[in-house]
Parts: structure tokens; C-alpha cells; sequence
């Protein structure tokens, strides 16, 4: 069945940003009088399937964001790191990520930030690049916190695992024709949404997000909508769904860091980086404030110079206690999925390991020497496939 497009530039657009997903042929813009009239994709080949590949960030591109975004307690956050040679972008090890958390979550139980520093270190993610977020909730005895990604930081973990593509202009708003094939009936009290995923090797997934229209989502004023949240639940269900042994916990949320802002959890001198508050205010989910400082150029442009010179310079520094060097999990995981290396059967015949559970599970029981192992065989397994 053709891919149907609304006008000339809504095809125009689409062709711009996707490739056919059958062939990887570039896509025409077709009108044919038998459709009255209507248009539609297809490729030389006759192909109408669409898919649009997801490209990570640059280190470049994640340090410019980073600076663009400051806050006033960002840069004051930014100050104390460089004072401690803490990268501002890139993969850190778990004391760094944990050093981090510290700076830009005074108070949080150490419980919480070891917790989410492990998520930092697995999945190459960067606190100060509004990528994870530990937000309170309740007060007082009561009081419980939740480890939070941004959808940007989910799609950035997932890559690790493999290339991927958005397949038929998804995430979008399913049709009421989908809804009924799917779910057996069309809502009328929810948007739902339908994300379809596809990777390098042939591998998809659907998943399906619904939100409710009685309910408006936060920030809804600075441009969030019911079905960007939609968007956002079908996202993570169709990963969950493509990299089911790789998935992110259960129990970590996903939201949309554009429309999120967690409120001063400790305040930091920005000129020293000296924390000047120990205990952490209510944290929420809310709108930008428009009466936030943004930083001037200038002072943008000294803090980037001093950041990249200092990354620049300065050694890796590498955990003590974590032998495996700069190979983390998604690391070794992108190796086999790339050199179709069976690293079960490694463990089971150089180890004689149980090899039950996850790939997490098998590498978290071997001991500091047998990781030390397991990556230099994973490295000596990359280099041998680039030959």
C-alpha cells in the first residue's frame, strides 16, 4: 500500500530525512491521477516503506548543548567539576559519575546516587547534559526518589546495542484503522501512539503509548503536548521490545528533558564551586522559569575554552576497583551484537561461569580478573573484525 504524504512539502520533508526501508534507496515523491490527486513515497524500486536512522550526538556536539543549556547552578556545578578534573561530556567511571551526582545533588541519600552512577557508568550517560535526573518525591519521612532519563538519553543507550531506524514516520499518532487492528477498538478518551523500530540486521519492534486527554502533561505552555507524552511511552515500549535483554530498569522513568527542570537540590558558588547549602529543597517537575540568568556569550565562551582545554590534557582516570578499563557493559555488548561473538560460550569454556540470567547478570558474577579477560578478548575480537 502506497506511503501516503499530506502535500508537496510534507513529502519533501520526509524524503529529506528517511531512506526506504526495504532497500535503503532513496525515496521519490509520487502523484498518480488513479489516487485523485493524492501523493505519496516509494523508491526506484517500487518500494513504500520509510525509515529514518537514529544518529548519536558528537562529544562536540553534546559539549556545545551542554553550554547552550546552563543554567546558573549548572555553571556553578561546571566550576567545582573542573576544579576536581572531572570531565563536562563523555563516558565517566563510577566515582566520577558518582563525584558528579554529588555536585549537582547534594543531600540525596549515597544509596541513590551509587544507584544512579551505575547508570551513568553502564550507559555512558552525563548529569550535567540533562540526560539522567534524581527527582524527590513526598517530604519528610515519607520521602522517596526516583532515578529519571530524558527520551534523548534513551535513545542514546540504545544505540550502544546496535544501529536502529524509525520505521513509517513513527513515533506518531496511530491511525483509527491501526487501533482497531491492534487494540480491537478505537479510543476516544486517550491519544495513542505507535512507535516501530528496525535494526541493521533485519530485527523490529512495535510498541504503543497512550495518554489520557482529560490529563495535560508538564510544560505544557512551553510547547509539551498529550502526544509528545504518548510518543515518549510508545518509544520506550518498542525498545524494551527490540532490545529485551538490554532494557533499561523497570523503574526508571522516561520524559522529555526539553520540558523538565529539577529545582536548586543544592546551591553552588559559581565562582568557587563551593556548595553552599546541604540540604536539598523539593524538587519537582515544572516549567523553565522565564526569569532564569542565561549566561552571556562571553561567559560562555571562556567556560568552553577552559572545559576543552582541560579535556584535552588530562589523563582517563580510571576506577580502582574496575579493572575493565574503558570497555563498559554496552561496550561489550555493541562488540558481540557487531562481531557476532558468542560471549556465553567464552565465559562457559575459559571460565566454566554460570551463564544463566542476562548478559549484566553473567559479567556481574565473574570476578576483577576475568573481566580484566573478557575485554581484552572483546578488544582483540574488534580489532580482528576490522581486518
Amino acid at each position: 500500500m502506497p506511503y501516503s504524504v499530506k502535500d508537496r512539502k510534507h513529502g519533501e520533508k520526509l524524503i529529506l530525512e528517511n531512506v526506504c526501508s526495504i532497500c535503503k534507496g532513496r525515496l521519490y515523491l509520487k502523484n498518480d491521477g488513479n489516487y485523485n490527486g493524492q501523493m505519496w513515497l516509494e523508491c526506484m524500486q517500487g518500494h513504500s516503506s520509510i525509515e529514518k536512522e537514529y544518529q548519536p550526538k558528537s562529544k562536540g556536539e553534546e559539549l556545545e548543548r551542554s553550554f547552550k543549556n546552563m543554567t546558573q547552578q549548572d555553571r556553578g556545578v561546571a566550576v567545582a567539576m573542573q576544579q576536581k578534573n572531572l570531565p563536562m561530556t563523555g563516558q565517566l567511571t563510577r566515582p566520577e559519575a558518582m563525584e558528579v551526582l554529588k555536585l549537582v545533588y547534594p543531600g540525596v541519600p549515597a544509596k541513590e546516587i551509587e544507584r544512579t552512577a551505575i547508570l551513568c557508568h553502564d550507559f555512558g550517560l552525563h548529569p550535567l547534559l540533562k540526560e539522567v535526573y534524581i527527582i524527590p518525591f513526598g517530604a519528610g519521612d515519607k520521602k522517596t526518589w526516583a532515578t529519571v532519563l530524558g527520551i534523548n538519553a534513551t535513545r542514546k543507550m540504545m544505540s550502544r546495542f546496535g544501529s536502529f531506524s524509525y520505521v513509517d514516520n513513527t513515533p506518531r499518532v496511530m491511525t483509527p484503522t491501526e487501533q482497531e487492528t491492534v487494540f480491537g477498538e478505537v479510543y476516544d478518551d486517550r491519544i495513542t501512539a505507535i512507535t516501530k523500530l528496525k535494526t541493521k540486521g533485519g530485527l523490529e519492534a512495535q510498541g504503543y503509548g497512550h495518554w489520557f486527554k482529560k490529563d495535560n502533561p508538564y510544560g505544557t505552555d512551553k510547547g509539551n503536548t498529550k502526544a509528545n507524552m504518548a510518543f515518549i511511552r510508545s518509544e520506550r515500549q518498542a525498545f524494551s521490545r527490540l532490545f529485551p535483554d538490554h532494557m533499561i530498569p523497570d523503574d526508571v522513568q522516561v520524559v522529555d528533558e526539553a520540558y523538565i527542570q529539577v529545582s536548586e537540590v543544592g546551591k553552588v558558588n559559581t565562582a568557587t564551586g563551593e556548595i553552599q547549602q546541604e540540604e536539598p529543597t523539593e524538587a519537582e517537575f515544572t516549567e523553565i522559569p522565564q526569569e532564569e540568568p542565561e549566561p552571556t556569550p562571553e561567559e560562555v565562551g571562556e567556560l568552553a575554552e577552559k572545559v576543552k582545554t582541560k579535556l584535552d590534557s588530562e589523563p582517563v582516570i580510571e576506577p580502582p576497583d574496575e579493572k575493565a578499563g574503558k570497555i563498559v557493559m554496552a561496550d561489550l555488548i555493541a562488540i558481540a551484537n557487531e562481531t557476532r561473538w558468542d560471549v556465553l560460550r567464552f565465559v562457559r569454556e575459559n571460565f566454566k561461569g554460570d551463564t544463566s540470567g542476562t548478559l549484566r547478570d553473567v559479567i556481574g558474577r565473574l570476578t576483577p580478573d576475568q573481566q580484566t579477560q573478557l575485554v581484552q578478548a572483546a578488544q582483540e575480537r574488534q580489532e580482528l573484525n576490522k581486518k
